[in-house]
């Protein structure tokens, strides 16, 4: 079942084929699962072995190259007809005399009879890997390529009406997973029921929205100041607190929630750092609009929290959509990245200090005027009593 009409896709490869003209590009090879989901719907989490999106500036539809294993599924997801879907036969799955880049080369070889002319690669991935660059380089005989990582992440960033409604349903369930993760927290419970709550929630859905795969973070502390950690055996005590960050998913399209909450009275420290995070969050809440930077943005967080005497390095922000992060542009010193309407952030602030730990954020959806969060979780203090 196709996630989007064929005019969707189809809209995505001419875009990129216009980058692609734009910077001189004749082939593209695209290895992230994320970019190769975009561009042909192709929905399985096969990247563990050697697959690719073959676009060729001359053609309206890519070519997709799995093992063959795969292809089955890329006829249940992607909107590719069979013809354009290839494959490389099971014998060179982990084989230690012959790699996949050998017979994936030949198709691509086919498929460019005219010329490969110049060629851009997305380097950066784990499906390609150096042994991966130096078996390809060496069976098309290509001694250079174009780095084209950015390509395909640039035509992410800006969402179709179909994306944010993907994302805005991702988000109802992200709402109705907190609420669960929160209620379940008591003195005695145990850390993973907590954790299993909320794995269900994310998975189930809402009563009119079906879940899907998941994806989240949980750490229990006093403070909770470990970051990306799940948790533990243990059982919750009075005075810990929980760091909730979760992505709940539509169609591979993420929305991102976090929130803390408290096991009995915060102290006086800690409803200063929720204060504090809250404020800096809101003055970048509201620096989002159309033709402002991702650095202005970053500015007006800093202007509002640096007073506070709460430490935090790490950015505040960055683009998300298909698979949470997504490779686009981040809320953060230096980014000089143009804000656009219908762009899609998780703004988040994270404390996670020796003596502070504390997380607070949402999904936004940049607007013609603003920004406008995904979420209706409430952003008073979390306390469980």
């Amino acid at each position: 079942m196709l996630s989007f009409d064929q005019e969707e896709y189809r809209a995505r490869s001419a875009r990129l084929r216009q980058l692609m003209a734009e910077r001189g590009i004749d082939t593209l090879f695209v290895f992230d699962a994320g970019n190769i989901y975009y561009l042909t719907g192709y929905a399985a989490y096969s990247d563990y072995n050697p697959q690719l999106v073959l676009v060729r500036q001359d053609e309206e539809d890519p070519w997709l190259i799995l093992r063959e294993m795969d292809i089955v599924a890329a006829d249940v997801c992607s909107y590719l007809p069979q013809s354009r879907v290839l494959s490389y036969p099971e014998e060179y799955i982990g084989s230690s005399q012959s790699t996949p880049w050998e017979p994936i080369s030949d198709h691509i070889r086919e498929r460019t009879k005219s010329s490969l002319g110049r060629i851009g690669v997305e380097l950066s991935g784990k499906v390609l890997g150096v042994k991966g660059h130096a078996a390809l380089s060496k069976n098309l005989g290509v001694s250079e390529f174009i780095d084209a990582d950015w390509m395909v992440p640039a035509l992410k960033v800006i969402k179709s009406t179909a994306e944010l409604t993907y994302m805005e349903q991702a988000a109802k369930i992200a709402d109705r997973a907190m609420q669960i993760g929160r209620l379940a927290i008591s003195v005695g419970a145990r850390e993973c029921d907590v954790g299993a709550a909320v794995s269900h929630a994310l998975h189930a859905g809402t009563p009119e929205i079906p879940g899907s795969a998941s994806d989240f973070t949980m750490n229990v502390g006093s403070p909770a100041n470990a970051v990306h950690l799940k948790w533990t055996d243990g059982q919750y005590k009075t005075g810990c607190s929980t760091i909730f960050e979760l992505g709940a998913y539509r169609h591979r399209y993420c929305s991102a929630l976090s929130r803390t909450v408290f096991l009995g009275e915060p102290s006086a420290r800690e409803r200063h750092v929720h204060q504090a995070c809250l404020d800096g969050f809101l003055a970048a809440f509201n620096a989002i609009r159309p033709g402002v930077t991702c650095n202005d943005v970053e500015r007006a967080f800093r202007r509002e929290f640096e007073p506070r005497g709460v430490r935090k390095t790490s950015k505040i922000g960055y683009s998300l959509g298909i698979d949470w992060m997504e490779g686009g542009p981040n809320i953060q010193a230096g980014d000089e990245t143009t804000i656009q309407a219908n762009m899609t952030f998780h703004l988040i602030i994270g404390i996670f200090e020796k003596a502070d730990g504390y997380i607070f954020s949402e999904t936004l959806r940049v607007t013609d005027t603003g920004a406008s969060s995904l979420s209706n979780m409430s952003r008073d203090l979390l306390v469980n009593c």
